[in-house]
């Protein structure tokens, strides 16, 4: 029973910060790529922001163990997310943002789905995600243009913000419903990720959704490092 509470309460930390950092990440990466250029932005989301004060409420409330556990489960989030980025931008200049962010969507939750299956130890999540990083970065799309910078409507920030919300708790609503495996691949779902990506390749184009993704990924290695 109090495993159950344990697991409630996380489960509720996580959706209360990533409803309230969330947005401002968003936000924040919005103006740092109108300021700094898209890979700025990009390398901003990339940061553990937001699983940072996730894993330290968590270690503080439920004990250093649960903490343990639960970064281990943001570990394995990691790996779909790196996945992500590479799929979207692979596939981005093939085809426009909808059909793009629906192929990455159904891989990153396939790859989420395997997680949940396979009973990686943190040192083989860890070596995992790491080759995953390299080979991403090895093989990075290149793109000929270079991004571009146009004035967004005002109302475009509110939306992306609306959206990012919107499908946090969508997403933390269909969760009990849908068995342990499945939740478990949404949870690795990149939210952030994937509404910056979408609104930047309609809006900016394809070299500001490659830019913004590859900064997102050049941060991987601090986050891998704080989690691990």
């Amino acid at each position: 029973m109090n495993g159950a509470h344990a697991l409630r309460g996380s489960a509720q930390t996580l959706l209360l910060l990533k409803v309230t950092l969330g947005p401002l990440m968003v936000a924040l990466s919005h103006y740092l790529g109108k300021l700094k250029g898209h890979g700025m932005g990009g390398r901003l989301i990339g940061l553990p922001i937001t699983t940072g004060p996730f894993i330290l409420i968590i270690s503080i409330q439920e004990g250093t163990q649960f903490g343990k556990h639960a970064a281990h489960g943001v570990l394995l989030g990691q790996i779909a997310l790196a996945i992500y980025c590479w799929v979207y931008t692979f596939i981005s200049p093939r085809m426009n943002w909808l059909k793009a962010i629906a192929i990455a969507t159904a891989t990153v939750l396939t790859v989420g789905y395997a997680t949940t299956h396979i009973p990686f130890t943190t040192t083989e999540a860890l070596i995992t995600l790491l080759i995953i990083w390299a080979i991403a970065m090895r093989f990075w799309p290149k793109t000929s243009t270079e991004p571009v910078f146009v004035q967004s409507p005002k109302w475009e920030l509110p939306v992306r913000i609306a959206v990012t919300l919107t499908i946090f708790i969508g997403l933390a609503a269909l969760a009990p419903h849908l068995g342990p495996n499945v939740s478990g691949a949404l949870s690795t779902y990149p939210v952030i990720a994937s509404v910056i990506s979408a609104f930047n390749h309609r809006r900016y184009g394809l070299a500001s959704t490659m830019a913004t993704l590859r900064g997102l990924m050049e941060s991987f290695p601090v986050t891998i490092a704080f989690i691990a």
